[in-house]
């Protein structure tokens, strides 16, 4: 009767975290409506609209669609005059401002018009609705002159006074729900450079809302939100106890990088809950004796391979985790000391065949797609003589020039032969991507979070801001490293089962970026930090075993992450608040995302 009150207690505790974890992550996720009627504009085509009041144009709204776009500006006060037009700047929304509210600037001499014209120079605008406002940010109403343009004023009321991260994408966003909303469309496929499955899910809400915030960002917030479930069940399976379970579990809840990237519309949502899934299902195969028939272990190894082959279709590096379960996998057949082919032969079906598979299947899709074909620029000095590197038939230009060689690729999936030849472009775009980035960071920073990836911020009228930094919960990762060391000194010393699986399974989701030389960033500590999360309730169980009472820390941990959790909340969520509150979570010099100038946040720091 004990054992049942307990479960049914346990059970209460994680439901109610899941709970309130579900009630904070959603909180202002993302918009639920934007613009789903766009405009595609091709070179020199123009729309034009009457200025129907006698307000003059100071600023325009502009909700940018799934492509690259570029306008010039004109006014006039004849329609269809030409020769009175009067040119006043252009509009570019590059790559990294698609589905996104645009503000700009018109009008810069300040002049009353009756009319003003957008004129598209690239065969790419899409645009999906505009507003005009005059200085005091008052609307000014317009007509459409053609047809056309009326598709621009069909959706006025979800025009928003300022562009935030619940209106529009940002950071990575630029990339994923693009490509998931080109996939339904189909369009050609900008983001070839992961495979697609991530962006095939992102496409599934997309599919039935439309491409709004709330859409792409809402099925990694569930996988987010599962993923709190998955490490509850891994620490249970590892620590055989409700509370380190229970503590696992809250503990991922309360980390500041869980939250901001689970609740971003990017693919590592999925990446990571395939990853952790899969390892459960592998954590379940360890357990089961080795004198066990094939038949009990045959589903944990199929739905551990079947996840990872999920994992690998959203992202490459969750090879990493493979390499981690493969050498655990061997480890236990050589201790075992057993020979069977069958099982082998299984787990090859699992982990080799069921991947590739499922990795296949995942590009239908995008074959289906008659305009998939990508382009890839390939550009090298003469002397490498590297243009052998792909297929001859994918070369579409080569042009040499000063000692370098521009070679553009054009590649569309019809064969075995060229869908390796998309994987080897895959695979050439990330060994390649070297450009500095001011946010970039080494993989032996990461622990100590020397340098947050800044995502997002908004600044409002009344001087607040609204700033999105990829970071974890300080108190966490510290109090995780810590535990993480006296893990790998209990591993060494006791040669604890346990202690190794957690230490084999950091260091093989971490290390292997010491290898790579691409331009790399806190988030791909994603995968690695869950492990180094369990680590601490791993340490307070082995505390707990010589002193019983140690577990009454377990609580006070809690208290402590949930107060910083608290305190870097503004940080995580791109919360509206003052700039000093901001500047007095910058504990160190390289974590900046405040957006002020250094001779700014040095004036507000002496304020307080």
């Amino acid at each position: 009767m004990e054992k049942i009150k307990k479960f049914k207690l346990a059970k209460i505790f994680l439901i109610l975290i899941l709970l309130l974890y579900s009630i904070v992550s959603f909180y202002k996720l993302g918009n639920m409506k934007n613009p789903q009627t766009f405009v595609h504009l091709k070179n020199d085509e123009q729309l034009t609209y009457k200025i129907d009041s006698d307000q003059i144009p100071y600023k325009v709204m502009i909700y940018s669609g799934s492509n690259e776009s570029y306008m010039s500006v004109f006014f006039t006060n004849e329609y269809q005059n030409y020769d009175e037009y009067v040119y006043d700047q252009p509009i570019e929304i590059l790559y990294d401002s698609v589905f996104k509210w645009n503000d700009r600037t018109i009008n810069l001499e300040g002049k009353q018009y009756s009319y003003i014209m957008f004129q598209s120079y690239y065969d790419t605008t899409v645009i999906g609705e505009i507003k005009l406002y005059d200085i005091d940010g008052k609307e000014i109403p317009i007509t459409a002159m053609e047809e056309k343009g009326n598709i621009l004023l069909d959706e006025q009321d979800l025009v928003p006074k300022v562009s935030t991260y619940m209106n529009s994408t940002y950071f990575d966003e630029v990339y994923f729900p693009r490509t998931a909303y080109e996939q339904l469309n189909n369009l050609p496929i900008y983001e070839y450079t992961h495979p697609p499955l991530g962006k095939l899910l992102i496409s599934i809400p997309a599919y039935f809302f439309g491409v709004t915030p709330f859409a792409y960002r809402i099925g990694g917030n569930i996988a987010g939100i599962l993923m709190i479930l998955i490490i509850y069940l891994i620490a249970k399976e590892l620590f055989k106890k409700e509370r380190y379970a229970l503590f696992a579990a809250a503990i991922m809840a309360l980390d500041g990088m869980h939250f901001v990237q689970t609740r971003i519309g990017t693919v590592d949502s999925y990446l990571v809950f395939f990853c952790l899934t899969s390892f459960l299902f592998f954590l379940k195969y360890i357990k089961i004796s080795s004198n066990e028939s094939l038949k009990k272990k045959m589903i944990p190894l199929l739905l551990s391979g079947t996840f990872w082959g999920m994992a690998m279709s959203t992202k490459w590096t969750a090879a990493y985790i493979g390499l981690g379960m493969g050498i655990i996998y061997f480890v236990k057949f050589i201790v075992d000391r057993k020979m069977d082919v069958k099982l082998l032969a299984w787990s090859v079906l699992s982990f080799v065949i069921v991947p590739i598979i499922i990795y296949v299947a995942c590009y239908i899709p995008i074959i289906n797609n008659p305009n998939h074909e990508l382009t890839y620029t390939y550009q090298y000095f003469i002397e490498d003589d590297e243009l052998t590197y792909f297929n001859e038939s994918s070369i579409d230009s080569v042009v040499e020039e000063d000692g370098v060689t521009t070679v553009v690729y054009k590649v569309k999936i019809t064969d075995v032969k060229s869908f390796l030849e998309y994987q080897k472009i895959m695979y050439t775009y990330h060994s390649r991507l070297e450009d500095g980035h001011t946010y970039s960071s080494k993989w032996f920073e990461w622990p100590i979070m020397k340098r947050p990836l800044w995502y997002n911020i908004t600044r409002y009228d009344d001087g607040k801001i609204g700033t999105i930094a990829c970071m974890g919960n300080p108190a966490i990762w510290y109090i995780g490293m810590l535990a993480t060391a006296l893990t790998l000194i209990y591993a060494l010393i006791k040669k604890e089962k346990e202690a190794f699986i957690l230490i084999i399974m950091i260091l093989t989701t971490w290390l292997p970026y010491a290898l790579i030389k691409r331009t790399m960033f806190i988030y791909h500590f994603f995968v690695t930090i869950p492990f180094v999360m369990l680590t601490i309730p791993y340490i307070i169980s082995k505390l707990a075993s010589w002193k019983k009472h140690f577990d009454m820390v377990i609580p006070i941990l809690l208290i402590v992450f949930l107060g910083f959790f608290i305190y870097f909340y503004p940080v995580y969520s791109g919360m509206p608040v003052e700039k000093e509150r901001i500047i007095k979570t910058e504990w160190m010099e390289t974590w900046e995302y405040d957006g002020l100038t250094q001779e700014v946040r040095d004036m507000l720091k002496e304020s307080f």
